[in-house]
C-alpha cells in the first residue's frame, strides 16, 4: 500500500483505527453518565459559577491517549520511503589505453586559429615557465579526449599505458574511473622527462595486452594513440599485432598531429636568452608513421584513424565508443528505508505528557 511517497508493509494494521471512534463514543458516553454529589451551602451560589479553564481543557488528556494509539497504529503499519534501483548487468568490455608520452607530444600543432592567436599574443616566457601551454599540445588535447571517452563508458573496466622511450602501465584494468581520471590527468609529466624522448611504440603495445592476457571479458580492446613511428622496441608493432590477434583483443590506432604546415614553438635569443615565440616547419620525417599503425589495426580487427585537431580526435573516440557498446541487462527493484520509527516516538511522547497532565494540572480526586 502506497500513500504519496510512503509504502506501508503492512497495512492491515489501519483496520486498528476503527477503534478510534469506538472509544470516542466510550469516553463520551461515561461522561454523560457520570455522577458527582458534593455538599454545598449554598446551591443557589454553586449554579451561578462558571466551569474553568482548567475544567474546560479536561479532554485533552484522553485525545493525547487516542494521538498516541494512532501514531502507535501507523507504526505498527510500517511506513517506508522507497527509492528505485537501477542494477545494472553488464557483458563487460575490457579496454587498455595506450598513450604516447615521447617528447614529441608536447607540439602546439593541434591549436584553432582562435586558440593559435590567443597564446600569440601572451607572453612567450610566462607561458613557458608556467606550464599552462600543454594543454594546447597533442598530449593536452589528447588528455582532454580520452577523459571524455572514460567518463561515457559504465561497467566497462578501463585500464592505461604509456610509451616513450619505454613502456609502462600507469593504471591496471578498473573500475575506479576517478583514480583513472587522476591518473591520466599527470600523465604529460612523462612527456617532460628527458629520458623519455624516444618511441616504444610496439613496446607499448604489448604492455597493454599483458593486462588483457587473463581477461575473461566478452570483449578485449586496445585504443593505441601517436604522434610518431616506433623507435626504440624490443618487439615490432606488427609482432605485438600478432600477439593482440592471437588474445583476440581488438586494436584501435589513433595518430595525431598535423601531415603539414607550421606549429609554434619557443625560441630562446642567444644574447639576452628572452624566450619568444617562433615557427617552425612540419617536416614528413617527425610525422605518423601511418603504413604501421594501419597494418596494426587491419591485422586485429580494429581500425585506422588520423586526427589533426582536437575535433577530429573528438570523433574518432567517439565512434570508438560507438563502436564498442557494452551489452547491458538492467533490472530495476526498490530499495525500502524504514520510517517507523519517528511514529514510535511521538506516541511515546504523547503518552508521557498525557502521564504528566493527568497526574499534576489535570488530577482528579474521586
Amino acid at each position: 500500500m502506497d500513500i504519496g511517497s510512503l509504502h506501508f508493509q503492512n497495512p492491515e494494521a489501519f483496520w486498528l483505527l476503527l477503534l478510534v471512534p469506538v472509544l470516542v463514543a466510550l469516553y463520551v458516553y461515561r461522561q454523560q453518565r457520570r455522577k458527582s454529589t458534593i455538599k454545598f451551602p449554598a446551591l443557589a451560589i454553586a449554579k451561578k459559577a462558571s466551569p474553568s479553564h482548567r475544567v474546560r481543557m479536561r479532554h485533552i488528556v484522553p485525545a493525547l491517549r487516542l494521538a498516541a494509539l494512532c501514531c502507535f497504529v501507523v507504526a505498527l503499519a510500517r511506513p517506508q520511503n522507497a527509492t528505485e534501483v537501477e542494477y545494472t548487468n553488464t557483458d563487460g568490455v575490457d579496454i587498455m589505453l595506450v598513450l604516447d608520452v615521447s617528447g614529441s607530444m608536447g607540439t602546439l600543432d593541434m591549436l584553432t586559429r582562435t586558440e593559435q592567436a590567443k597564446l600569440g599574443v601572451l607572453n612567450a616566457e610566462r607561458i613557458y615557465k608556467s606550464g599552462d601551454y600543454w594543454k594546447y599540445t597533442r598530449m593536452g588535447y589528447a588528455q582532454q579526449v580520452i577523459a571524455e571517452f572514460i567518463q561515457k563508458r559504465h561497467g566497462d573496466r578501463i585500464g592505461l599505458s604509456a610509451f616513450g622511450t619505454r613502456a609502462v602501465t600507469l593504471c591496471p584494468l578498473t573500475l575506479d574511473y576517478g583514480s583513472l581520471l587522476e591518473i591520466l590527468g599527470a600523465s604529460d609529466d612523462l612527456s617532460r622527462d628527458s629520458s623519455m624522448q624516444l618511441t616504444a611504440l610496439g613496446d607499448g603495445l604489448m604492455t597493454a595486452l599483458a593486462r588483457l592476457q587473463k581477461s575473461e571479458a566478452k570483449s578485449k580492446v586496445v585504443v593505441l594513440l601517436t604522434d610518431g613511428s616506433d623507435n626504440n622496441s624490443a618487439v615490432p608493432p606488427v609482432r605485438a599485432a600478432e600477439v593482440a590477434q592471437s588474445l583476440g583483443a581488438k586494436v584501435y590506432t589513433v595518430g595525431v598531429g598535423k601531415r603539414k604546415g607550421k606549429y609554434l614553438d619557443f625560441g630562446r635569443n642567444p644574447w639576452t636568452g628572452e624566450i619568444s615565440w617562433i615557427e617552425e616547419d612540419i617536416t614528413p620525417e617527425k610525422g605518423v608513421d601511418e603504413t604501421t599503425l594501419k597494418a596494426v589495426a587491419q591485422k586485429t580487427g580494429g581500425k585506422f584513424y588520423r586526427a589533426e585537431n582536437k575535433e577530429q580526435l573528438e570523433e574518432i573516440y567517439s565512434e570508438i565508443d560507438q563502436l564498442e557498446k557494452s551489452e547491458i541487462e538492467t533490472v530495476a527493484y526498490a530499495r525500502y528505508a524504514e520510517k517507523f520509527y519517528p511514529w514510535l516516538l511521538v506516541g511515546a511522547l504523547l503518552i508521557l505528557l498525557e502521564l504528566i497532565l493527568a497526574n499534576t494540572r489535570f488530577v482528579r480526586i474521586p
